[in-house]
Parts: C-alpha cells; sequence; structure tokens
C-alpha cells in the first residue's frame, strides 16, 4: 500500500513540478518577446529620429539652386550690362563655391526688401551691404559680420571765392606768422643797409631811427626793381649786398604767394559742413529703406529719398541738396567714380556698423555659411577679395 501511495505521490508531484516549469517557460518567452517588440519599436523611432534629424539639418542646401536675394549699392553689388560685381557678389560666389551650392540672384531695390524676402520665405540668403541691427536681429538670423564701416558725409566743394572769404584767407594765423618773420628779416637787412651807407649817403646820416627807416625803404626798392639807385657805385660790397637782399626778396614774395594761394585753396574746398553735428537744418539726401534713413528718422531730420549715386551725385552738383548721409564706402565711390573733383566726403566716421549675410531665424544654413567664411578667412579668400574691391584701405 505504502509502495502504491509513494508512486501516486511522486506522479502528481511530477505533474506539478512540470506545471510549474512550463509556467516559467511560458513567462520567459513572453518576456523575449515583448523585448524584441521593444526593441523593434525602439529601432523604428530611432531611425524616424535620424530621419527627422537629418532632413532638418540639410533643407538649406538639399533646396538648391537657393535663391540669393541682394540689391545693388556700389562698391558691394554693382550692375553692370545685366551683370552683378562687386565686394559683396565675389564674397559670396566664394562661400558658395565653399559650400558646393548653386545658386540663382534675386533682386530687390533696398535693404528692408531684403530682409522681408528672407523673412517670409521669397529668398533663402540675403548679401549686399546690409547693416547688422538689434531691431534687424528680431526678425532673420545673421551670419558672422564680414565687413566694417560706418556713416559719412558727401557734400560739393565750393566753386565761387568771396571776397570775404579771400580776405578771411590771408587774416589767418599761418599768414600772420609769415608777416612777423618777413618783418624781422626785412628789419636786419634795413641794418645791412645802413651800416653800409651811414658813412656815404647824408639820407643814413640823421641819426638811428630815420637811418633804419631809410633803410627799410631802400630794401622795399632792393626788392621790387632790383637796384638801390646808384648803378655806378664802385663799392663791390654793396653790390653784392643789393643782389642777395633782391635774391631773398624774391624767396620772400613767391613764399607768400605760396602761402596765401594754399589757404585760399582748403577755404576753397571746406564746407560748413563737417560731421553730424551740423546737418540739422541742412538739405540732407539718403537712400530710403536703410539703416542710415532709420538712424536720421532717429534724429528727427528730414531728408531726400535718393534711388541711386548717380542720382544723389547730381542733386548735389545742381545745388538741390547740402549733402548726403551714407555708408563710407559707397560715398568715397561716388565721389571719385561721379564727382570728378567737384564732391568730397567730409568729416569722420560716425554710427559704426557691420554687415551681415541675412537667413531666415533658424535656419542651419547660418551655421554653415559662419563656417565657410572662417575657411574664407583662414585660405586668404577673403583677404584678397577685399583687397581687389579696397586697395587703399589693405
Amino acid at each position: 500500500m505504502f509502495p502504491a501511495y509513494a508512486r501516486r505521490f511522486r506522479l502528481a508531484k511530477g505533474k506539478v513540478m512540470i506545471r510549474q516549469w512550463s509556467a516559467v517557460f511560458a513567462s520567459i518567452a513572453r518576456w523575449r518577446l515583448g523585448s524584441a517588440r521593444i526593441v523593434a519599436v525602439a529601432a523604428c523611432a530611432g531611425m524616424l529620429t535620424a530621419g527627422v534629424g537629418a532632413a532638418a539639418a540639410v533643407p538649406a542646401l538639399a533646396r538648391t539652386p537657393l535663391r540669393v536675394a541682394t540689391d545693388p549699392i556700389a562698391p558691394f553689388v554693382i550692375k553692370q550690362d545685366r551683370q552683378l560685381t562687386g565686394f559683396s557678389i565675389d564674397l559670396w560666389e566664394a562661400l558658395a563655391k565653399e559650400l558646393k551650392v548653386d545658386f540663382s540672384w534675386i533682386e530687390f531695390k533696398t535693404a528692408n526688401e531684403l530682409l522681408a524676402a528672407v523673412e517670409h520665405g521669397e529668398a533663402d540668403v540675403a548679401i549686399a551691404a546690409i547693416t547688422m541691427t538689434p531691431e534687424r536681429d528680431k526678425i532673420v538670423d545673421f551670419s558672422y559680420p564680414f565687413f566694417d564701416s560706418g556713416l559719412q558725409i558727401m557734400v560739393r566743394t565750393q566753386e565761387e571765392e568771396s571776397f570775404l572769404g579771400s580776405l578771411e584767407s590771408i587774416a589767418s594765423p599761418a599768414v600772420r606768422k609769415f608777416f612777423g618773420a618777413a618783418i624781422a628779416i626785412l628789419f636786419v637787412l634795413a641794418n645791412i643797409l645802413w651800416l653800409i651807407e651811414r658813412r656815404n649817403n647824408p639820407r643814413f646820416q640823421r641819426g638811428y631811427v630815420r637811418g633804419i627807416l631809410e633803410g627799410l625803404w631802400g630794401v622795399t626798392l632792393i626788392i621790387a626793381t632790383g637796384e638801390h639807385g646808384d648803378r655806378d657805385a664802385p663799392g663791390v660790397v654793396k653790390r653784392l649786398t643789393v643782389g642777395c637782399m633782391w635774391l631773398l626778396g624774391i624767396v620772400l614774395i613767391a613764399q607768400f604767394t605760396a602761402t596765401v594761394t594754399s589757404l585760399q585753396t582748403v577755404h576753397h574746398l571746406r564746407s560748413n559742413i563737417q560731421g553730424p553735428g551740423d546737418l540739422p537744418g541742412k538739405t540732407i539726401a539718403t537712400k530710403a529703406g536703410t539703416a542710415v534713413a532709420d538712424y536720421l528718422d532717429q534724429l528727427g531730420l528730414p531728408y531726400v529719398e535718393l534711388n541711386n549715386g548717380e542720382q544723389g551725385c547730381t542733386m548735389l552738383l545742381k545745388g538741390q541738396v547740402q549733402a548726403i548721409v551714407f555708408d563710407a564706402p559707397t560715398l568715397h565711390y561716388w565721389a571719385g567714380r561721379c564727382g570728378k573733383g567737384r564732391l568730397q566726403v567730409v568729416g569722420p566716421l560716425f554710427r559704426l556698423q557691420k554687415y551681415g549675410i541675412a537667413v531666415a531665424a533658424g535656419n542651419p544654413l547660418r551655421k554653415q555659411i559662419n563656417e565657410a567664411l572662417l575657411t574664407l578667412y583662414e585660405n586668404g579668400t577673403y583677404e584678397e577679395i577685399h583687397r581687389k574691391w579696397f586697395p587703399q584701405t589693405r
């Protein structure tokens, strides 16, 4: 009986153990299946994330050719026979080569229009002579600055010399110093002439003061006529003295003429506008839709709107405006190109500014442009482009 019970007990115990191990194996199987599903889901999620990240990393360069907005503003962007040249044009072409992208140009009329096009997706990039300002940085992203600039003033040279202006130049400190030196020299020459003539000439024997006065008159005649009156005088010393006085007089007259002429030339070229403090009350012109126009608006200075440099030069030469306020490199270009010596840039730089390349806010293309720009700085390409368009500054 016991063995039969034992057999039944062992059989029952075996069945229980089989059921327990079956449950364990089933749990392990379910865990492995779940882990595989988790791994599969994670892998899919990773692939999707990577795809999204990759898509976000290259949308700017994937959509080629890039639409590059610009506006003519010499010498950064110059349009000649439907071809664009200039510092900014050459710089962007070098950047595009570094980025290995194609592009097409889109022309606008003002910097504000360029930024609006980038902001609203009508252009991918904007480059010209775009001043970086806090207000503009709120609507677009700028690259590293690629040019340092500032504002200056261009005026017309004075073409008419008034009588009062001539008197002003003659009464200048330089002329007064010259007259003082000339009087001292004449006084010394008068003493020399008095010493020579006082023994034989009765006019020089009436005391020192009268003798010196007679000597001054004699020196004046020598300088003016080259002789002392008595041509047949046998004295060699007297003849040499008269000759030296005459030559010295010629030098004095030539120096006086050169001094007065140079002062009158400076007065002729000098304008009564020498800086931003002289602008109130003057008729000013500038290009609308630019940072310069915003600056004049902040100062409360009214201005005439310009479309291009040729129009500004014409208005200045005709006297329709008294001054043009704009970016210094552009003003120097205009003065040399269409001024022909009749226009000049005056005063120091003020309202210093920097130019940058604009892209849409959050566009990853900004980082790629910055990296390419640093490469151009490092390999000397930027230096070559700058030297080409601004040879006088480097």
